[in-house]
């Protein structure tokens, strides 16, 4: 390996081994042909942790030959990790992928704006699970670099200024944010149907979020005690950004009696909107504290299917697509996490919940509809809205416009948003940071 490859992985260690999925990058590296067999097999000694493991495969790659640097990189591009490819390699095509450059517009991107290359994929041995059995949830990046819409994200040309009124959080450094992805896909002896398309609307996401400067990590099909653990541990990830976005999609169920909606985990088990949303509270996650902190819930909210004249297709001028599928059914529970009264003094209190807004792609009640072949309708048309608004328009309003959108293109869905203490203006400035 050549001395400046070699460098651009000491350069970027620590990102390589927080964001990157070790099952992923020891398959496909023995794949490619960097690891013999008999190589990978400290890499799948689970008495070690990830972490240490992981340590240990970015060690042993700088002494992999000519041709290991290059494999790594395509390794990176085919999980979805364009960033970290960016970071190693400053010639590399992801600086200037563009499918279209056009002048910022004021008017919505349409589906001309961006291009579905090849959903081909390369036939590979079968995959090496390191992971099997360990109990320490690590990111899970699939995602097929081929099958990603390549937006047009329209970059900022200028920082926005607080109001007389409104301030603004503050997002003009390079540790722009993070967005988190749980996606549950398929579950335990098939108590639920195979969510087909969420796996697009990952896709969506990642190339969205990168592009606008955020740190990527997705997690997908974690049982509900992975799910636990996980959002535990984000405490040692999330640090030092200035906003984060959790996005969860799954199957939901609807909660009689409160606005709480259940989420089914993959193992089968239930986890509920609001107790993901506790892990980020003011006392469990006191670093977040003024911090913005936006959930995008891809969910039913129970089986309404509000009013419609024939069977549910997905709306587009060539048709034949498949009927748009549902994402839950009705459930009947009435729990919700509750809080002691409060015993100390007025004024060494401080509010719970603050800087959340919750974003869900349907009302309380209703199902939320999601097309097999394009992603589910509310993450389509947020990516769209968000690539083409999102240098121009704070948050709350790029929610408005993905409503008014969504409106527009399927008729039939009407996505909520919901502010806790969310009193300042959110831009996301993607692409300027300020020195």
């Amino acid at each position: 390996m050549q001395d400046e490859h070699r460098r651009a992985i000491q350069n970027n260690f620590a990102s390589l081994v927080e964001q990157t999925d070790l099952d992923h990058m020891v398959s496909t590296l023995y794949e490619k042909g960097v690891f013999s067999e008999q190589m990978i097999e400290p890499y799948k000694d689970l008495t070690k942790d990830a972490r240490s493991r992981k340590r240990l495969l970015y060690r042993d790659i700088t002494r992999r030959g000519p041709d290991a640097f290059r494999n790594l990189l395509d390794a990176l591009s085919d999980a979805g990790y364009w960033d970290l490819v960016r970071d190693l390699d400053p010639n590399s095509s992801l600086h200037t992928r563009r499918t279209k450059i056009s002048a910022p517009s004021t008017s919505m991107a349409n589906e001309n704006d961006y291009v579905s290359i090849s959903t081909e994929k390369k036939k590979t041995k079968p995959r090496v699970d390191v992971n099997k059995n360990d109990s320490t949830p690590i990111a899970k990046d699939t995602t097929d670099l081929n099958m990603v819409p390549q937006y047009n994200v329209i970059k900022s040309s200028k920082f926005f200024e607080d109001g007389e009124d409104i301030k603004l959080y503050n997002t003009r450094g390079h540790k722009r944010g993070i967005i988190v992805v749980f996606s549950y896909i398929e579950f335990v002896n098939n108590i639920e149907t195979y969510r087909k398309g969420v796996d697009v609307d990952c896709q969506k996401l990642k190339y969205l979020f990168s592009e606008m400067g955020f740190r990527v990590i997705s997690y997908e099909n974690l049982t509900r005690d992975e799910t636990v653990t996980t959002l535990e541990n984000l405490k040692k990830v999330i640090v030092g950004v200035e906003c984060v976005f959790i996005v969860v999609s799954s199957h939901g169920y609807e909660r009689k009696y409160s606005s709480d909606t259940d989420i089914r985990c993959k193992d089968g088990q239930l986890i509920t909107i609001y107790e993901i949303i506790d892990y980020f509270n003011n006392k469990n996650f006191p670093a977040l504290h003024g911090i913005p902190k936006v959930f995008i819930f891809q969910l039913c909210r129970g089986s309404n299917v509000e009013y419609i004249d024939g069977p549910i297709r997905f709306v587009s001028p060539d048709d034949p697509s498949p009927p748009a599928e549902r994402d839950g059914n009705p459930m009947t529970d009435t729990g919700r996490f509750s809080q002691d009264t409060p015993r100390t003094p007025l004024n060494k209190r401080n509010r719970l919940f603050s800087d959340i807004l919750i974003a869900h792609s349907t009302l309380p009640g209703n199902v939320s509809y999601r097309d097999p072949e394009e992603g589910s309708w509310y993450i389509q048309t947020l990516c769209e809205v968000f690539a083409a608004r999102a240098h121009d328009c704070h948050v709350d309003k790029l929610f408005t416009l993905v409503d008014q959108h969504l409106h527009e293109r399927f008729h039939i869905q009407t996505s909520s948003v919901d502010k806790w203490g969310f009193n300042k203006r959110l831009y996301l400035h993607p692409g300027l940071y300020q020195d």
